[in-house]
């Protein structure tokens, strides 16, 4: 394979999945492992095209492509990074994304979940509802929908804009993931309160997405290597990346930010605003209402939801 596109965030699970798919086959598939070549918004473009033959990320990053795609990256008040491979695995939910995807000739290959993101950098804390009214923070997706449903003005930054931002007043508080990136991004530096939980993205879903043609063209050992690739990547997710969850965190904690949790009611607000969001994306597009309820079939079987009030 000639190159896979890998948003910089992502890109060690990335080069760990390459890495995996090579051992798999004694060499004979590779992966050439690229931060990024291109923006996501033109992602599905680099594919048809033949620029990559792969894309490494989430499916929310394709949201302006297709917004029915949001979901499945992750969402507010969702399931955590092993309910989500639940419901991906075992519950629907890879069919129902591979089912928008085909619309544009894509397939997805699942491989895993993030852990949680941080729930935002404060200059104050935020100790009612009404201290959203008025905000200024940075924000993405659904989360920033639902925080615009009680008054929040939300700006979609890159991560290098972020700290400029803050530092002119343009805004009052950012979210931006999870707290070892937020860690490398030195956003402790910027505001002195970090609240949890991560309630906009309890999990980031993570895909290995190429044509459809191509993946059927891969022979079947190839095909069977990037699953056990992913199987690996979602191992890793799990044994790996959460631990240095805790460890960003208390590292923030001695540097002397104060980690709060989000007060009961402000998050009894932002789930009653989230559901009011999903309900109108379903009723704005019918292709959103698909993946939802796939979802909640999911939960039906018994699944356990996302945590809510607790933390990181």
């Amino acid at each position: 394979m000639n190159s896979l596109l890998a948003p910089q965030l992502f890109g060690e699970s990335g080069r760990l999945l390459a890495a995996e798919v090579a051992q798999a086959t004694d060499g004979a598939f590779t992966m050439a492992v690229h931060n990024q070549l291109v923006l996501d918004v033109n992602a599905f473009e680099a594919l048809r095209s033949g620029l990559v033959d792969a894309v490494w990320g989430s499916p929310g990053h394709h949201h302006r492509e297709d917004p029915a795609l949001t979901l499945f990256g992750g969402f507010p008040f969702g399931p955590d990074p092993a309910a989500f491979t639940a419901w991906m695995q075992d519950g629907g939910g890879a069919a129902a994304l591979n089912a928008q995807y085909r619309r544009h000739g894509l397939r997805s290959i699942y491989c895993g979940a993030l852990p949680a993101e941080g729930g935002g950098w404060f200059r104050f804390p935020v100790a009612r509802v009404q201290d959203l009214d008025g905000l200024s923070m940075r924000a993405f997706g659904y989360g920033a929908s639902t925080l615009q449903a009680l008054g929040v003005t939300t700006y979609e930054l890159p991560a290098a804009d972020i700290r400029p931002a803050y530092e002119i007043g343009i805004i009052d508080a950012a979210e931006f993931a999870m707290p070892s990136i937020d860690d490398e991004l030195g956003l402790d530096e910027m505001a002195p309160y970090l609240l949890l939980p991560g309630w906009q993205q309890p999990a980031t879903s993570l895909e290995l997405l190429m044509l459809e043609t191509t993946w059927l063209e891969l022979p079947d050992g190839f095909r069977d290597a990037v699953s056990r690739a992913c199987d690996a990547v979602s191992r890793w997710t799990l044994e790996v990346a959460q631990p240095r969850q805790e460890t960003a965190i208390a590292g923030f904690r001695s540097n002397g930010v104060e980690i709060r949790q989000w007060p009961d009611d402000v998050l009894a607000a932002l789930e009653q605003a989230w559901a009011g969001v999903v309900a109108a994306e379903m009723a704005a597009d019918p292709q959103v209402s698909l993946g939802w309820q796939s979802y909640r079939r999911f939960l039906e079987t018994g699944a356990p939801a996302g945590p809510r009030a607790e933390g990181n």
